[in-house]
């Protein structure tokens, strides 16, 4: 779990393959699941709160206190959301935003971690620093 000591990469690659494998489209019964609320990536299924998740850095500082907070990372550049597309998208488009969000975010953290490795990167400090302001 996240906040447990695995990675937020490890955590992204998790939930990506959870999107691939069609983790929110299994109909269940009830209301259908929610993106990474409902996945085993989130600390709500233990006893921690989200501000031990791995997925609290991507999610602006104002949204922080929402109820669900990860459902305020912003997926594109056109600023969309969890949230929004819920409200708005049909869920296919929300979970093409979703995967083309961890890929691009997982091919960061892959090539920000080749360049430190190799010495010609940056620190992992400055890295936090990155995370923190997305």
């Amino acid at each position: 779990m996240p906040g447990r000591g695995i990675d937020v990469l490890e955590t992204l690659r998790l939930e990506l393959k959870l999107v691939e494998l069609g983790l929110y489209r299994v109909p269940t019964p009830g209301p259908p699941l929610s993106i990474f609320e409902d996945s085993p990536i989130c600390p709500r299924y233990g006893a921690e709160s989200c501000p031990n998740c791995a997925l609290m850095p991507f999610v602006p500082f104002e949204c922080r206190t929402e109820p669900v907070p990860c459902h305020y990372i912003r997926l594109n550049e056109a600023g969309e959301t969890i949230d929004s597309l819920y409200r708005t998208g049909t869920r296919e488009e929300l979970e093409e935003a979703l995967r083309n969000w961890l890929t691009a975010t997982i091919k960061r953290f892959d090539d920000e971690r080749m360049q430190t490795a190799d010495g010609t990167g940056v620190s992992s400090r400055e890295l936090a620093g990155r995370r923190e302001r997305l």
